[in-house]
């Protein structure tokens, strides 16, 4: 995944699109690699859908959404966040935007075993749309949120990852080679405990994609143990990682 990171620091969530249409090119890359995605639980089957915007209750300009159905399981939606970051930031390096439509609503909330994960916008768009430098994004310290870090490239990229109404739940604790990736609870005004909850068990997807990026870019070989989406407690482990020499 590491051909993604120049997209990390040019990635932007897009509310606004040009009249402009995707290509058939453009549309059959699109469509194309959503067939490559790299899952984090390769037996948790994932489909999509792209269907015009204007089917949707989504209220941007977009010419299309992206409708993703998983499978559940544990840490599914931590699943389709790892896997749709990747289409995300593939859409940014084509010069698409997009969007996570969390409020996306759909008629049919299952099909057959698989149920309504999340909607994401995208389309054509300006192209100074798109982030210019690290200076553009709003987003915590590394300090603020991984303790012990025997790598400050590592927190860098990491920390760049978007996240629901910027809530950037992630906390890291590094002990020597090793370090548990955590989900930090909490809630926003005006957003439903259960909604809140449910987009930062996507963002942590996300975040986690961001770190694999990193960890290749930096050269690492790495395992991987995933921890839980239990709602027990104000910290869920989701992650350890284990760091070999490079």
């Amino acid at each position: 995944m590491k051909e993604l990171l120049e997209s990390i620091y040019k990635r932007r969530s897009v509310r606004r699109y040009s009249e402009e249409k995707l290509s058939q090119e453009e549309y059959a890359k699109v469509e194309e690699y959503l067939h490559r995605l790299k899952p984090l639980i390769p037996e948790l089957h994932v489909e999509f859908q792209i269907v015009p915007c204007s089917e949707t209750n989504c209220k941007f300009n977009a010419e299309y959404c992206l409708l993703v159905y998983s499978q559940e399981g544990n840490l599914w939606l931590t699943n389709v966040g790892y896997m749709l970051e990747q289409w995300d930031l593939y859409l940014a390096s084509l010069g698409i935007g997009v969007c996570w439509y969390g409020m996306g609503k759909v008629e049919e909330e299952r099909q057959c075993d698989l149920v309504y994960a999340i909607m994401l916008s995208f389309g054509k768009c300006d192209s100074d749309t798109f982030r210019k430098s690290e200076a553009d994004f709003a987003r915590k310290d590394v300090s603020d949120f991984w303790t012990g870090i025997s790598d400050a490239r590592l927190g860098e990229i990491s920390r760049l990852a978007p996240s629901a109404v910027n809530s950037q739940p992630w906390r890291v604790e590094q002990v020597d080679n090793k370090f548990n990736v955590y989900r930090q609870k909490g809630n926003v005004p005006l957003l439903s405990a259960q909604l809140f909850k449910r987009w930062n068990k996507v963002d942590m997807g996300i975040f986690l994609c961001f770190l694999d990026i990193a960890l290749e870019c930096e050269g690492y070989a790495y395992s991987r143990v995933l921890g839980t989406e239990s709602d027990e407690g104000k910290r869920v482990l989701v992650a350890t990682y284990t760091l070999e020499n490079k």
